[in-house]
């Protein structure tokens, strides 16, 4: 039995384990309390101060980029305003008619203000505009500038801002006050009064049709309702001719020239309103569709207009928007 204890022992016998060499570049057990820390933080110092520097650099360059970008749209602007026609404007503004241009300031740069009420809509930063009905499907907000609202919609306030200076700056060239100071370019038509070059009063509109039809369906208790319905039109007020100003108010109002910019789809029509009709002296009403890209301007006093509502059409998906811009005259 003893005999047979020795064999299964040597069977079993452990063989001598090879120690691995990594443990050897470890400290030795009574040197760890005597390891320096200082090395490892002073690494993870320099780390973290790389990230640091990498995100001031990357913000740096994001700020150089909109400033770039604000400057290219504030000069593109300007361009474009200054490559109107300044007799033909007031011609019109001071026989109390309106004046159309269109593909005035290009593809992207409508774009991004499109987008950009479009977002500032879906964000809840516009208000329903109940002057034009609870079932407009209309959202209006001021344009005022200041931080907050150029961080939501930049290009907008600088094509305001640009707008503002340099189309006031050129028709002002064509004044000729009362106190005949001033000798206007033109010979035959004048504005009667300046233009204020640093204020101007602006608000961006953005239409729904899927909130307008939302609220029709409310209303009318119809899943579907039809827009041609008559039960629609008796609800909705007719929308009548006035003047932007109001002499009859009495109110001080200073509001002489508006400028409407309007931001659609390509495929958006006459059919699909958000445009404006003119009546001129003799009685006659003449339609100016909503269009991408096109540049309105009306005597804001003598040119007695109707807004179309905005009604879209199935099959035509993205933003319809416009600025309103109303220039100032100068006070005395």
């Amino acid at each position: 039995m003893a005999e047979k204890r020795k064999k299964w022992g040597r069977k079993v016998m452990p063989k001598i384990m090879e120690r691995p060499k990594i443990l050897d570049e470890l400290p030795k057990p009574d040197q760890w309390d005597k390891i320096d820390s200082s090395k490892n933080v002073k690494d993870e110092q320099a780390i973290q101060k790389k990230k640091e520097e990498e995100i001031t650099r990357s913000k740096a360059a994001a700020l150089i980029a909109l400033q770039k970008r604000s400057v290219e749209v504030l000069t593109h602007v300007r361009s474009r305003v200054e490559s109107l026609p300044s007799d033909d404007i007031v011609k019109a503004m001071s026989g109390g008619s309106y004046i159309v241009f269109d593909d005035i300031l290009g593809t992207e740069l409508c774009s991004e203000m499109k987008n950009e009420g479009q977002t500032m809509y879906l964000d809840n930063k516009l208000e329903l505009d109940l002057a034009s009905g609870v079932t407009s499907g209309e959202y209006v907000v001021p344009i005022k500038g200041g931080q907050e609202q150029y961080t939501d919609c930049p290009r907008s306030v600088e094509y305001v801002v640009s707008l503002t200076r340099h189309l006031v700056g050129m028709l002002n060239k064509l004044v000729v006050c009362e106190s005949g100071e001033d000798t206007p370019t033109s010979n035959t038509f004048h504005l009667g009064y300046k233009l204020d070059e640093t204020a101007s009063m602006s608000s961006l509109r953005v239409f729904d049709r899927k909130a307008r039809l939302s609220s029709l369906a409310l209303l009318t208790g119809k899943e579907n309702p039809d827009e041609d319905d008559s039960s629609v039109h008796d609800m909705e007020e007719k929308r009548q001719f006035s003047c932007v100003v109001d002499p009859s108010s009495g109110d001080v109002d200073l509001r002489r020239v508006t400028v409407v910019y309007f931001m659609t789809p390509d495929d958006w029509d006459g059919e699909c309103g958000g445009g404006i009709t003119f009546r001129n002296k003799d009685g006659n009403e003449i339609s100016v569709e909503a269009k991408n890209d096109r540049l309105l301007l009306f005597s804001s006093e003598n040119s007695p207009r109707c807004v179309e509502k905005w009604i879209g059409k199935n099959g035509i998906e993205g933003a319809c928007s416009c600025i309103v811009t109303h220039l100032l005259q100068q006070r005395q």
